[in-house]
């Protein structure tokens, strides 16, 4: 009844004030109009309000049977089950699985029997059911488990609170409050044995650890029981606290690192270690990987020059510790080639007679560069002066565009500036030629390419008519040094290689005459390359670095012609292989030579 007056009051309220609405347009009247709208607003709202039902506390499922209401925010305990034993979580709480079996005679039939093994210092698993419908488990942790990583309870907010638990590191006890529709704690921790750590997991299934007590006559019993034990129904559950964070930083160590390295790639390896637990492991603001002992490693590039490495460590408390550590990155420079070949040793040899001739051609007029074959030149000529005791002004030397050939042919022919200076039978004669060599497929000629020539139609200066113009001059010795190339294909240009100079192939034995040593840059179709850091020919640095007191491998004092060639192919052979090429320089002699003396 009280619901219809208050539907016909509104309904008459409408009617009032469509009609003044009709009948009036002045100021005072709209303001009345207003007031009974905002009057009608507040009876609605009171209708809605009365049709609202109060919030329904609903009983939990595993409850007394006396719950009420109130119990619904209390805390005190319904009763406790103490000293039972359970057999879940064997690993975490040190129980494991024993099988018995035996033979039975009666029935003729092997029999199982399956029993729960508990570790001596074992202690019964206690639970406390609360009046709210909340239990709280107790239970202790086996000597083995070093590191509790997670726990997830499912449904997820079903776990209230846990305690025992410093940061990663469990008590000896472990106690956690949980809602009443839990179905399932899960634990991963980490378990020592053997001085091995492994990963392990585990899974309280509370299907199967509840003690239900739900009919009066249940209760009753149980609570009997609890008022002999510990009068629980007069106790009060303590509300888990949770415990204070250590605040204790990360100490960061890291495993031995050079403190110069030539790698792009490099493995930063290290352990991080805490009370509670890392969180986080950061190198350079990237997250590392990092093993349940603490163990971490992480691939970071280096770049030319000083690295700094920042390295950062957070425990799951929030404390952070830094460490930086410095690397230095270089390009990877042999000890070889740090030693300066540039710089010729002066000894006291003194060969007057001595005369030599070197070219070195880099710039060509027709075919590409051959590389640092004007430096190879200029040093070479160095040598001769300071080590090998050659008098300047009996030294020629012609490069680059003065090497044509007509230069060439003034030099080396049979009626050349060589034969003019010869002394027959005194003479020591050296001729070093560094650039590019050519051959001639039609008559299998070959030669050496002088500036001003294109291999299209010349072979420049043949090797057979040098050796035998050489080979008449009547000399005591006659020693040619080749870091030429030559690739025994067509006269192309584009067969020549940049940075690397195709191969100097050695004519036949019959072409050489027996007073003639040759020591060339490589055999057969090998190419001769360069050490583009020492700005040399490959060949010739080596026989540089020979002749400075390298090649000095029976350490007389001394260096001749084969004990050099063994030095300078066997380096040439190995950087040549570093480089994935194959090179091996030759030598042509019949009578050995003293070239070098210290003493």
């Amino acid at each position: 009844m009280y619901c219809c007056r208050k539907v016909l009051l509104l309904i008459t309220l409408l009617i009032m004030l469509n009609i003044q609405g009709c009948y009036t347009a002045d100021g005072i009247k709209t303001y009345e109009a207003k007031k009974i709208v905002s009057a009608k607003s507040n009876i609605n709202k009171s209708f809605l309000n009365s049709k609202k039902d109060k919030p329904v506390i609903k009983k939990p499922k595993y409850a007394p049977y006396d719950w009420t209401e109130k119990d619904a925010s209390s805390r005190k305990i319904w009763f406790e089950d103490n000293g039972t034993v359970y057999s879940y979580c064997k690993n975490l709480t040190g129980i494991y699985h024993k099988v018995y079996k035996w033979y039975d005679i009666n029935s003729r039939k092997i029999k199982i029997r399956e029993d729960y093994v508990l570790p001596k210092d074992y202690v019964p698993i206690k639970k406390t059911f609360l009046r709210n419908g909340n239990y709280i488990h107790k239970f202790y942790v086996a000597n083995s488990v070093k590191e509790i990583l997670k726990i997830e309870a499912s449904p997820k907010d079903t776990l209230v609170k846990i305690q025992g638990i410093q940061g990663l590191k469990p008590k000896k006890s472990i106690i956690f409050e949980v809602k009443e529709n839990i179905r399932s704690l899960r634990f991963k921790f980490v378990e020592e044995s053997n001085g091995k750590r492994y990963l392990k997991e585990c899974k309280i299934d509370f299907y199967d650890s509840r003690k239900l007590i739900r009919t009066k006559a249940e209760f009753e019993k149980a609570r009997g029981d609890a008022i002999k034990r510990l009068a629980s129904e007069e106790k009060i559950a303590p509300i888990l606290q949770e415990e204070d964070k250590e605040k204790n930083r990360p100490v960061i160590s890291i495993n031995d690192i050079p403190k110069s390295t030539d790698s792009l790639n490099f493995f930063l390896r290290g352990i991080v270690k805490d009370d509670s637990g890392i969180a986080t492991v950061l190198v350079k603001k990237q997250k590392a990987k990092v093993s349940a002992d603490g163990r971490f490693v992480h691939r970071l590039k280096l770049g030319y020059g000083t690295n700094k490495i920042k390295i950062q460590a957070e425990d799951i408390n929030g404390n952070v510790s830094e460490k930086v550590i410095t690397i230095v990155r270089e390009e990877y420079i042999s000890e070889q080639t740090l030693v300066d070949v540039d710089l010729p040793p002066k000894t006291k040899m003194n060969n007057p007679n001595g005369i030599a001739v070197v070219i070195g051609i880099e710039n060509y007029q027709y075919v590409p560069d051959a590389t640092y074959a004007y430096n190879d030149a200029e040093v070479f000529r160095e040598y001769l002066s300071e080590t090998l005791g050659f008098k300047k002004q009996k030294i020629k030397i012609a490069t680059n565009s003065k090497a044509t050939q007509a230069e060439l042919n003034k030099l080396l022919s049979s009626n050349g500036w060589l034969s003019r200076n010869v002394i027959k039978d005194k003479s020591d004669i050296v001729v070093y030629f560094s650039g590019h060599g050519i051959a001639n497929p039609k008559d299998q000629s070959t030669g050496l390419l002088p500036f001003d020539v294109d291999p299209n139609y010349s072979v420049g200066l043949p090797l057979k008519k040098l050796y035998s113009d050489l080979s008449k001059l009547g000399a005591r010795s006659i020693t040619i040094f080749l870091d030429a190339c030559f690739t025994g294909q067509s006269r192309d240009a584009k067969m020549l290689i940049a940075d690397a100079r195709p191969i100097i192939i050695l004519p036949k034995k019959n072409q050489i005459p027996e007073n003639i040593n040759i020591l060339s840059a490589a055999s057969n179709s090998q190419i001769s390359g360069a050490i583009r850091e020492k700005e040399h020919g490959l060949f010739t640095y080596y026989l540089l670095r020979g002749l400075s007191g390298d090649a000095d491998l029976n350490k007389d004092s001394a260096i001749k012609l084969k004990e050099l060639s063994n030095y300078v192919s066997m380096n040439v052979k190995e950087q040549a292989a570093l480089n994935g090429r194959e090179q091996i320089p030759q030598l042509k002699s019949i009578k050995d030579k003293l070239l070098v003396k210290f003493n």
